[in-house]
């Protein structure tokens, strides 16, 4: 079967005619260099290989079965997807040929000359699977397979989980998170009412204690566990082994906790989508099929920001961070292009090998976020920019250096708190002032907020790879003015 190539990839237009205006066709399938060497080193015809199946096409065999596909995704999609797609892309355009499920025939096929199928991307038009290195052979036979490459990961630094479990005696409103939303002038926009109120924000990260006090306020309107398949975040009896969710706690309560006296989070009136993408239970790679498979999620659910304090860097080398080739940048950027705003973390690598920031915040459209200390001077671990194309990173900073954190461990209660460093717990405080900004205008395309944010910020006008921009001033980037064009 071969579904024919749009002209124009918008529902309601002209279509190609199939086998016309078809550009000559690649060998195929292809197997990524890096897979040939893998298998090359492999040692047990019993290994397990982590790789994407790319599919050639979605699989119709004509105009009308196209269309009807194109017509059944739209009504799948909620109205605030629709709405927020429709602040970036024309009517005619909101749903497009990426959005189309993969073909069922491929997929069944694929399926079943594999262990075990990890994920699956829409927009990738393609299955994450488990397979041997005979499987990965019998794959690359099919001949609507396109390509088979590595599934890739990164490893995160020591420096990005520490806290110390804790309790605090009440005080003042903000409590000793006061620092962390001081720093980024929340206080005038919660005074003016602002809290999120209307804002779909979603965190994709390891489990969520929503048992947690900090939590009794928020509102979670949908929960995906990607690693063990299931409706529920929380680590629960369940879940094998000591899978922690004590980063995710910590990443939620920093952008939406509302516990009165001890931590306020920017956006503690904001709607909830909690995506759990990273395996804790090895010392595996946290791997970007399954956050490639949470953004899409959260994007059909409608969600306006995705918060994200992961990264991937595994069998990337620094020429693949270009803010085009990286599997979960390339999510990233058609997720920002549909009307998210994507908010990821740096990295913590400035002192590491790698020394650069990770996949998706090389991004073009992603705001990566840097970590400072209380005075505003770059923590020690922050990673640098450029891109390898040489744009500057990250974007913008916040606190990252001694952030008050709700705490979550086998032996912590609901009532738990403690001290994180990283650049993982400075993204969700500017991804809570992006809720903020979006409250006050709804209207706002990503470009804008990116503006928004960079224009008002303390070095904007002498960005550079440490800082970018600098430290975000949420109080001036509402009161902020860019450019009203919708679709730049």
């Amino acid at each position: 079967m071969k579904s024919p190539v749009p002209s124009l990839l918008l529902l309601g237009l002209a279509w190609a005619v199939p086998g016309q205006d078809r550009p000559a066709a690649p060998p195929w399938p292809k197997v990524h260099p890096e897979l040939v060497r893998a298998l090359a080193g492999t040692k047990s015809p019993d290994s397990r290989l982590r790789v994407w199946v790319v599919f050639r096409d979605k699989g119709f065999s004509g105009e009308s079965e196209l269309r009807k596909a194109m017509a059944e995704t739209r009504s799948g999609l909620g109205e605030s997807c629709l709405r927020r797609r429709a602040k970036v892309l024309d009517e005619t355009a909101l749903v497009q040929y990426e959005d189309l499920p993969l073909a069922k025939d491929y997929a069944e096929a694929a399926r079943t000359r594999v262990k075990a199928v990890r994920a699956e991307s829409r927009w990738r038009n393609a299955l994450s699977v488990e397979a041997s290195p005979a499987e990965v052979e019998s794959l690359a036979s099919l001949p609507f397979v396109a390509e088979i490459s590595p599934v890739k990961g990164f490893r995160r630094t020591g420096e990005d989980v520490t806290a110390e479990v804790f309790r605090w005696p009440r005080g003042p409103l903000y409590g000793p998170a006061f620092r962390q939303i001081d720093q980024l002038n929340v206080r005038p926009l919660h005074t003016a009412g602002l809290s999120g109120r209307g804002v779909r924000v979603c965190l994709l990260d390891v489990g969520f204690r929503k048992n947690h006090q900090v939590f009794r306020f928020g509102r979670v309107v949908a929960e995906r566990d990607f690693v063990l398949k299931d409706n529920d975040v929380q680590r629960n009896p369940n879940d094998p082994g000591d899978y922690s969710d004590a980063h995710g706690t910590a990443t939620w309560s920093l952008l939406g906790g509302m516990a009165p006296g001890l931590l306020v989070g920017p956006a503690f009136g904001a709607d909830f989508i909690l995506g759990k993408t990273e395996d804790e239970r090895s010392e595996t790679p946290i791997e970007e099929d399954y956050w490639a498979a949470g953004v899409e999620w959260a994007e059909s659910l409608g969600a306006d920001v995705i918060s994200s304090s992961l990264g991937y860097t595994d069998w990337y080398q620094f020429k693949d961070m270009d803010g085009k080739t990286a599997v979960t940048t390339r999510a990233a950027n058609r997720a920002a292009a549909l009307g998210v705003v994507i908010v990821n973390a740096a990295g913590n690598d400035r002192r590491t090998a790698w020394g650069h920031i990770i996949a998706p915040a090389d991004g073009p459209d992603v705001i990566a976020v840097g970590a400072v200390d209380d005075d505003g001077r770059i923590s020690s671990f922050s990673s640098p920019g450029p891109t390898a194309d040489g744009r500057t990173k990250p974007e913008v900073c916040a606190l990252g250096v001694r952030n008050f954190v709700a705490a979550s461990s086998a032996t912590s209660g609901d009532s738990s708190y403690g001290w994180g460093n990283g650049t993982s717990y400075a993204t969700p405080l500017v991804a809570g002032v992006v809720a903020l900004l979006l409250e006050a205008h709804p209207d706002w395309t990503p470009k804008q907020v990116r503006e928004a944010l960079l224009a008002t910020a303390d070095r904007s006008g002498a960005p550079n790879n440490d800082y970018g921009w600098g430290v975000v001033n949420a109080a001036a980037a509402v009161l902020y003015s860019p450019p009203k064009s919708r679709r730049e």
